[in-house]
């Protein structure tokens, strides 16, 4: 006797209704999948009229702050290390955004960017880049060697905004623990938090005086900064708490000052530039011109885009271990380095070991961190390598240059990557060998023009290279003859450009493959960047769903056969159940730019039986985006002594005396729990043909089940 079992297009679909009635704090998602690996998912039920209402949030384990999106630990993390330059360290939420400070004028409150301040005598809100006293004392540098008396700031009537500068150049204060006896003073002041990154914003900082070893000796009053258009830093200082203190200065990688006599503001800036105190003697500045957070690449040949990875903090270079590190990471390597698309994310010091400080372990970045500094990791200095691990990074441009403001990669404006920024190219003395040079540079073959006078529209920024002179074989534009970077005398209506052979590659689409636990989605690398987008950059509906992976020439994107797993929507008809999601793929070097939107969608057949027949799968028609199919569901049968489903027969024949009770047990595998088992029909025959007509049922009308993906009845 055969026992046969069919489940027709019968499944039905659990409606998720999110109401969450528990007491635990978190984030209400509708996938476990969005939680971060440190946070718990937690399931909440409501009893309603007809349904069990449920709703999940993600809570971060104990040891761990967070929204349960993203967790933080409390033991690594609560100095901030943790944190991306804007945010700051709160012990019940982790890395918080750091609030702009707003000021009242007169009644008024100022928007976020000014302050009050006094304006020809008049006090109003203004803002303090174009409002400042000027601080040029050269004891104040780090690197200043004492040769007279100690200085100190407990004098000075600090009112409204400074800029500093040593010497010619911009300076700031140290967000670096400043040793004693340091910056012509007995407890020199430095900023215990990170310098802000993002223009126009108005934010508090603490500030610490090192003494008798210790860095935070003396605690002083808070103070504020502001980092200003053309990158330097103006602050609102405050008197310090003793006689022995002043505030250090460093110089950093900003815009090139100006000399202390001249106000080196705008035009129609309508302060007097002074000195904050008596103090005048010759500007010395600091011979250290690495910025904190700044990257560079070593021993990597004649190439400054490959090398052994290192980072500048605290005024010394240092390694990074390879501790999970993989392309994700070394894409933001190459991207703030301006050396395009990343090839390689090299372990095990494949450059060379390095030597000194390690400074990062376990870096794990998302991807759209702009800086390596932003991204997560153990602390600064916490790791548990040597330097046999030091990571290392290859990318694709032997030099930072690219074509701008056209239709493909291989045109445009010609732009050079120098100082962490990028800029333009003068076109005074600009010719057809220099095009040459950046077309071959691009891989763009052979240069067809090479058009002057902002062709593909002015840029703004620094204007890098003037009078460049090439002979065409040079590797780079910059191993060109040219006055020196940021020497010119040039205006951005001279930007000089180049117009490249340019063949547009084979279209190779996107290839989906509807696996029974995953949707992947694959992208040709050379297909995708040929278009001028990014093909690491991609995400799904849900932004933090981001996990790529290579095979060949191919990056794959993938996602859980879930309902709700990054995005995805679960609808059904009478046969099928289709997933349907989007990734969206961003474009090379811009920072606000319009994704491309590529949907996809698999569908599932509703229909299986145990004996596996393969049924019907009508064509399903998907609007836009790429669509496929995917397996059906497997069904399992088997035998048992018992009604709990645990003593099974094995073998292919059961003799069992007359009246015994037999246990027939079926299994469906399924992964989306949001599904739930119709058992429609199941009969025993004397054959093994689903067709005979002698039939024994089991059951007499379908029979709903439990919502699991093993499901015996």
């Amino acid at each position: 006797m055969q026992s046969i079992m069919r489940l027709p297009g019968g499944l039905f679909l659990l409606v998720l209704l999110h109401i969450f009635t528990g007491s635990s704090s978190g984030t209400l998602v509708t996938s476990c999948a969005s939680c971060h690996d440190e946070a718990t998912c937690l399931e909440s039920r409501e009893r309603g009229d007809t349904f069990s209402h449920q709703a999940l949030s993600c809570v971060c384990k104990e040891g761990f702050v967070g929204d349960g999106l993203t967790c933080y630990d409390t033991k690594l993390c609560s100095d901030s290390s943790c944190c991306r330059q804007g945010y700051h360290w709160s012990p019940d939420r982790g890395c918080v955004k750091d609030p702009s400070v707003k000021a009242s004028c007169g009644g008024v409150v100022c928007p976020s960017d000014t302050d009050c301040i006094s304006v020809n005598g008049t006090e109003r809100c203004a803002d303090p880049c174009e409002h400042y006293s000027i601080i040029n004392d050269e004891w104040r540098s780090v690197n200043y060697t004492r040769s007279g008396p100690y200085y100190n700031d407990f004098g000075v009537n600090w009112q409204g905004w400074y800029r500093m500068f040593l010497g010619q150049s911009s300076a700031r204060i140290p967000d670096w623990c400043v040793s004693q006896f340091s910056c012509g003073t007995h407890a020199p002041i430095w900023m215990t938090q990170p310098h802000p990154t993002e223009y126009g914003r108005i934010l508090s900082r603490t500030v610490c005086s090192s003494w008798l070893n210790g860095c935070c000796y003396f605690s002083s009053p808070t103070i504020q900064v502001k980092l200003c258009y053309g990158n330097y830093y103006v602050y609102k200082l405050q008197q310090p708490p003793g006689c022995a203190l002043a505030y250090c200065a460093e110089t950093y990688g900003a815009n090139p000052g100006v000399p202390s006599t001249t106000d080196p503001r705008p035009q129609n800036s309508t302060t007097t530039p002074t000195t904050a105190t008596p103090h005048n003697s010759t500007a010395v500045p600091g011979n250290n011109t690495a910025v904190e957070g700044e990257i560079r690449l070593v021993n990597g040949g004649n190439s400054s885009c490959s090398g052994r990875v290192e980072i500048f903090h605290n005024g010394q270079w240092g390694t990074v271990c390879d501790d999970s590190w993989d392309l994700i990471d070394a894409q933001v390597v190459c991207r703030q380095l301006g050396c395009g698309r990343v090839l390689s994310a090299p372990v095990m010091a494949q450059f060379g070991q390095g030597t000194g400080h390690i400074w990062m372990d376990n870096v794990r970045c998302t991807g759209s961190e702009s800086k390596l500094s932003e991204c997560q990791h153990n602390g600064v200095g916490n790791h548990n390598c040597g330097h046999s691990e030091d990571a290392g990074v290859v990318c694709e441009a032997l030099s930072p240059v690219r074509l701008v403001n056209s239709d493909n990669r291989c045109s445009g404006r010609v732009e050079v990557f120098h100082n962490g920024q990028w800029g333009t190219v003068c076109d005074d003395s600009w010719g057809l060998n220099d095009a040459q040079v950046v077309c071959r540079q691009l891989d763009c073959g052979e240069a067809r023009a090479a058009p002057t006078q902002a062709q593909f529209g002015q840029g703004s920024g620094p204007i890098w290279l003037d009078d460049v002179q090439c002979f065409g074989n040079e590797p780079s534009i910059t191993d060109c003859t040219h006055r020196g970077f940021g020497v010119h005398n040039c205006g951005h209506h001279e930007d000089a450009s180049a117009v490249c052979e340019f063949q547009s590659p084979s279209h190779e689409a996107p290839q989906l493959i509807c696996r029974s636990d995953k949707l992947l989605i694959g992208l040709h690398i050379n297909s995708v960047t040929a278009a001028g987008l990014n093909p690491f950059s991609g995400n799904l509906a849900s932004r933090n769903c981001s996990w790529f992976s290579l095979q060949d020439d191919r990056v794959w994107y993938e996602v859980d056969t879930q309902a709700g797993a990054c995005g995805n929507e679960l609808r059904t008809n009478s046969t099928h159940a289709v997933y349907s999601n989007a990734l969206f793929i961003y474009p090379y070097n811009q920072s606000f730019a319009v994704p491309v939107t590529l949907p996809f969608s698999c569908a599932y057949p509703l229909n299986t039986d145990s004996s596996l027949y393969m049924t019907i799968r009508p064509f399903l028609p998907v609007a836009g985006g790429i669509s496929g199919d995917g397996p059906k569901a497997r069904a399992y049968m088997n035998l048992y002594r018992d009604p709990g489903f645990t003593d099974r027969y094995s073998g292919i024949q059961v003799s069992l005396p007359v009246g015994s009770p037999l246990y027939v047990g079926v299994t469906v595998s399924y992964g989306d729990t949001n599904f739930g088992l119709v058992l429609e029909d199941c009969f025993a025959t004397h054959s093994s043909n689903p067709d005979d007509p002698s039939r024994y049922p089991f059951i007499q009308k379908p029979v709903s089940c439990c919502r699991t993906t093993g499901v015996h009845h």
